[in-house]
């Protein structure tokens, strides 16, 4: 048998809608049904004012209700509705100025994505080494170890870090030409 859904009327007591008692026990309803909106980003300082207003427009209306109104939907709809009128009001105000700073030349675009381009390539090519020739160039270039602390670590000698090092350069050097980019110091 299923439960009876709840409704207004047991929330009024002498032709007066006990609000307290409506926030104490669906404040957490409410709650989770803005959380559920995906449609914006809700922070939670937000959240908090939406419920407020939430209670406040059912209590500014409670001398309309009817009792035979059923809470969750009345209160789910009232939630909905706060939410689009709360930010259908916001309305983003931006100026170019307000990103003059961001704004990148298009030449430092072009060396950005080149560089990402570079990194995609190297990240390709660093798949295809063997786990120690890749532990050590990761310790060495990413993690900035040196080759006396690699060596430690991995109980190897060092001379055999600094060839590995020589080696996977050289490979990286001629996948980077390979792939249409090539390495000259300035």
């Amino acid at each position: 048998m299923e439960k009876q859904e709840t409704t207004l009327k047991e929330y009024i007591k002498g032709n007066k809608l006990d609000i307290e008692r409506l926030i104490e026990q669906y404040y957490s309803y409410v709650y989770r049904i803005i959380k559920s909106t995906k449609s914006v980003g809700i922070v939670e300082e937000d959240i908090e004012e939406i419920i407020s207003d939430v209670f406040l427009a059912i209590w500014k209306n409670s001398a309309n209700l009817t009792a035979s109104i059923r809470v969750k939907p009345y209160l789910g709809g009232i939630t909905k509705n706060v939410i689009r009128n709360k930010y259908r009001k916001t309305t983003m105000h931006c100026s170019i100025s307000d990103y003059e700073e961001h704004l990148v030349a298009s030449h430092e675009l072009e060396m950005i994505i080149e560089e990402r381009e570079q990194n995609e390539i190297i990240k390709g090519a660093l798949k295809m080494l063997k786990l120690e020739e890749y532990q050590i160039f990761i310790a060495f270039y990413y993690e900035n170890k040196k080759v006396k602390e690699i060596a430690k670590i991995l109980g190897i000698s060092e001379s055999k870090v600094k060839v590995i090092l020589h080696r996977v350069r050289k490979d990286l050097k001629a996948y980077l030409k390979k792939g249409g980019y090539s390495y000259e110091r300035e």
